[in-house]
């Protein structure tokens, strides 16, 4: 081909785009991971759903050429890492692909960045010796305004001496303002001892699915979400992590209502609420206090073919529970105490992190939906005794429960299929003596479906063989006589 061909057809045709995506691999996700979550569990900042990398493209690009020192607020925490100026090392063009990659992913939906940008940016800062500030940078390109974490956010005082939280319903409030900022605060200088507050607002849940609040207070605070009570902290004592509790509810796209309802008895006064889940990257705090440092997630999972034992503090039931999570996603948490399973839930078992990384105090809740609450009540008389319990090949556990000379033997193992979990329930007495009655439900109202089919509340459905079931009271029974075996499918609806 004739040289001044060539040269016209090299002049002439487009060079191909830089891949964004591999670059953003190559010089960025051994920080910010490829998910752009923050890498090792977060220990760095988050990109995906940032407004540091949202609006004006220029203070990411002044970062990225001159690097950042200090403390830097991203989503609700304070990360004070050094990052490294890069312009020395990436030139304009990948560095505007890189930009245009994280700006169009993970929910953050800016516009692209163009080498024209960057060349301009460089130009205009080729003095600057010394990395940016947050402070610095923010004066020059703030970030993009959000809507506040709680919208419409109003709060109501109570004066009153209470060591763990009244009716506020049945109180009238000394004063209403208005919390422009959207913020739960106890800054302002009335809210000090022997105080009440209640605070009602709007959050709004980005996409659908499951969302986790996590509350502490010194000394008790209480949060609801869509009129149902997400976490709770009890009784006094210090904000310090050790009473924080955790709690996950189901939200639809939109905005919810919120309440959190507070009390200060003597001392120190601090409350903290924070939430995450599908669109928010890590926590957003909805207090302006952050929430006290998260222990790092370490959950318990069954094997593929074998179940897994958890035996510490579960929330809702009694200190001696016995958690086992099944293969299926289904679990359960038997009480020693009480001689009766008494939660069953699908999804997730549980998070272990707060007893095996660092011993921490407290009740761990179970980490899946649907929990269902099945009884808090002695399933049999006050003589029963527990008798321990063992395992089959597969992990399935049969609980013994002698009384007089007779055992009740509860074996469960799951069943049904995927997208519809069920358990089946197997109830044995062996020994001598008369018929037993065993206690299945007292917080669920049974209402016979059919010939041996029943709906248990409004979540379960239970199909019974081999003995019948009797409600009086409020509470569901079981009679068994020895010999006898009967078998129980709870199945979610």
């Amino acid at each position: 081909m004739h040289r001044s061909i060539l040269l016209a057809l090299l002049l002439t045709t487009p060079m191909p785009a830089q891949d964004g995506s591999q670059l953003y691999t190559t010089h960025c996700s051994a920080c910010h991971a490829a998910d752009g979550k923050g890498a090792t569990g977060g220990q760095f900042p988050p990109l995906a759903g940032s407004p540091w990398v949202q609006g004006d493209p220029q203070r990411t690009i002044k970062l990225v050429l001159h690097g950042l020192t200090g403390p830097v607020e991203v989503a609700g925490r304070t990360y004070n890492l050094e990052m490294p100026p890069q312009g020395s090392v990436i030139p304009d063009d990948h560095l505007a692909a890189i930009l245009t990659h994280v700006r169009a992913s993970w929910d953050n939906g800016s516009p692209a960045v163009t080498p024209g940008m960057v060349k301009a940016a460089r130009a205009a800062t080729a003095d600057r010796k010394t990395p940016w500030t947050a402070p610095e940078i923010l004066k020059l390109h703030p970030l993009p305004a959000v809507a506040p974490p709680i919208a419409n956010l109003i709060s109501r005082i109570y004066p009153g001496e209470w060591q763990d939280l009244p009716d506020f319903s049945k109180l009238t409030p000394i004063n209403v303002e208005e919390e422009h900022d959207g913020l739960i605060s106890l800054s302002d200088a009335d809210r000090n001892e022997l105080v009440g507050l209640v605070w009602e607002g709007e959050i709004t849940a980005p996409k659908s699915g499951k969302f986790i609040f996590r509350l502490d207070a010194d000394d008790c605070a209480r949060v609801i979400v869509n009129g149902k009570t997400v976490a709770e902290v009890r009784g006094i004592g210090p904000h310090d992590g050790s009473r924080a509790k955790q709690g996950q509810i189901q939200l639809a796209a939109g905005p919810h209502p919120i309440r959190i309802e507070y009390v200060e008895f003597r001392g120190q006064e601090a409350i903290s609420l924070a939430m995450k889940g599908p669109g928010i990257p890590g926590w957003r705090n909805l207090s302006d206090s952050p929430i006290p440092a998260e222990r790092p997630s370490l959950m318990v999972k069954a094997g593929a073919e074998r179940a897994v034992v958890y035996r510490n503090f579960i929330a809702d039931t009694t200190p001696r529970a016995i958690g086992i999570g099944f293969p299926g996603g289904v679990n359960l948490a038997y009480s020693a105490d009480n001689l009766a399973p008494e939660l069953i839930w699908t999804g997730d078992f549980i998070d272990g992190s707060r007893h095996w990384i660092d011993r921490g105090q407290g009740n761990q809740p179970p980490a899946g939906d649907q929990v269902v609450k099945l009884s808090g009540s002695p399933a049999l008389a006050d003589s029963a005794r527990f008798r321990g319990y063992k395992l089959d090949p597969a992990g399935n556990p049969t609980f013994s429960v002698q009384l007089g000379k007779q055992f009740v033997l509860d074996s469960w193992k799951p069943a049904g299929s995927e997208g519809s979990p069920s358990f089946l329930r197997t109830l044995t007495v062996n020994g001598q003596g008369g018929p037993l009655e065993l206690l299945l439900s007292d917080l669920l109202p049974l209402k016979i479906t059919g010939d041996q089919d029943f709906d248990l509340g409004d979540t379960l459905q239970l199909h019974a063989e081999g003995s019948t079931l009797e409600s009086r009271d409020g509470k569901t029974f079981i009679k068994l006589t020895p010999g006898q075996t009967a078998t129980l499918t709870y199945r979610w609806k």
